[in-house]
């Protein structure tokens, strides 16, 4: 993932716009960089925030685990392709709809977290 590409997706969430547009013309291995990408960013913003009161644990909350992702989708397929991300030559499609609904999340913890409002 380039660092121009990088660079828009942090400037949408400071502005605290849904990257939905940006997301749109990505394929599911490049969404999956950009979901690495902001998890990262959100666990810096939390350290910097938060301090000795960050949780990682707290994070994961407000995130879908694999295994809901599957029982609310219907998944057939082992849960570890899930979690590996193994399906994006599988299912591309359902590894887009699982990442643009966790970087939703993401998005919206971190605007918590800076005290901005996010619009979607």
């Amino acid at each position: 993932m380039n660092s121009g590409t990088q660079m828009q997706f942090l400037r949408y969430l400071l502005m605290g716009q849904s990257p939905a547009t940006l997301l749109d013309s990505m394929d599911a291995a490049d969404i999956a960089q950009i979901y690495d990408f902001i998890w990262e960013k959100a666990l810096e913003i939390g350290i910097r925030v938060k301090g000795e009161h960050f949780s990682q644990a707290d994070m994961l909350k407000r995130l879908k685990t694999a295994e809901q992702y599957k029982l609310e989708t219907g998944c057939k397929e082992p849960l570890q392709r899930c979690i590996a991300n193994e399906c994006i030559l599988l299912n591309a499609d359902c590894v887009r709809k699982k990442y643009d609904d966790q970087l939703d999340r993401l998005y919206r913890l971190i605007a918590d977290y800076l005290g901005i409002e996010y619009r979607m």
